[in-house]
């Protein structure tokens, strides 16, 4: 089902989008791009939605606090009003780049998304909702290198695995403390390891688990970098090495650059402070007051 350039396609009262492809396209030499609503009652099933230019999809006047869709995809834009999008129930991976914020036909704010099902969204625009994401299943990778790829509120992982080399403006927690694990994996999508970078504060509760990658062959290694950082009893830590190339001694990895002038709270419950592991074929030493006083550091030792 294609929405042509400044056409208009409304679901209202019980109508379903059922498990459709809906494609909105751009308007050509900056005209009008079409436009989906979805109002009232409406359902979302498990669509795959994709927006291109400045196609739109507008979800402003749902009679719901919540729309669900199978995927969303292409680098149109979407408007949320006061509205909570879940994107995920038909277990696609997708990658869209276009933005999502508040506002739209409804004039709302406090827009939310949520990402839902077992495949992997990639978001890479500048996004402008202020309500917060949820991670329920799957994975998210926020590859963003403007604004932040989540809007302004915080981020929860209450399982499925987040990742990226993006940017993040709210605080981000994984794990909700009593479930079977939530994952903080910043090259989750990459070939090499990345760095995801939070402005704000990052949480590790009971269930929450770091995924960290180290190429022993480039000595390189992923990272994450907080404004304050809280790792709650029984937490885990996750090395993923790659390659088994003996590194330099002395080298110096910072698996979380803390920003804050605190320090971090809390070790995870495998990888204590001082102690020493072995990896192949090299041992690293744990420090959570490295770097500048305050950061999580590996150092290659005897």
């Amino acid at each position: 089902m294609q929405d042509a350039a400044g056409a208009v396609m409304t679901f209202f009262e019980s109508a379903s989008a059922g498990n459709a492809t809906i494609t909105v396209n751009g308007g050509s030499g900056g005209g009008e791009g079409g436009t989906i609503f979805f109002n009232r009652q409406s359902d979302g099933g498990t669509a795959s939605l994709a927006l291109f230019n400045n196609g739109e999809l507008d979800i402003g006047r749902h009679g719901h606090r919540l729309l669900t869709v199978g995927s969303l995809e292409g680098d149109g834009l979407v408007f949320l009003g006061a509205r909570g999008l879940a994107a995920g129930s038909n277990n696609r991976n997708t990658a869209f780049s276009g933005i999502i914020q508040d506002g739209g036909i409804s004039h709302g704010t406090g827009g939310s998304l949520s990402k839902i099902g077992t495949g992997t969204l990639k978001l890479s625009g500048a996004n402008a909702y202020t309500a917060g994401t949820i991670l329920s299943a799957g994975g998210l990778v926020i590859n963003n290198t403007t604004g932040s790829g989540t809007g302004a509120g915080a981020v929860a992982v209450d399982a499925g695995t987040l990742g990226g080399k993006g940017i993040v403006a709210g605080g981000i927690t994984v794990g909700t403390g009593s479930g079977t694990g939530a994952f903080l994996e910043p090259s989750i999508d990459a070939s090499k390891p990345t760095t995801l970078t939070i402005q704000s504060a990052l949480t590790f509760k009971a269930d929450g688990i770091y995924t960290y990658k180290l190429n022993t062959k480039r000595a390189r290694a992923d990272q994450v970098i907080a404004n304050g950082v809280t790792i709650e009893s029984g937490a885990q830590f996750n090395f993923v090495a790659v390659a088994n190339t003996r590194l330099t001694l002395g080298t110096v990895f910072i698996a979380i650059d803390n920003t804050s002038v605190n320090p971090i709270t809390g070790p995870f419950a495998n990888l204590p402070d001082g102690s020493i592991f072995t990896v192949g074929r090299n041992n690293f030493q744990v420090s959570y007051s490295g770097g500048d006083g305050n950061d999580l550091t590996l150092t290659v030792v005897p």
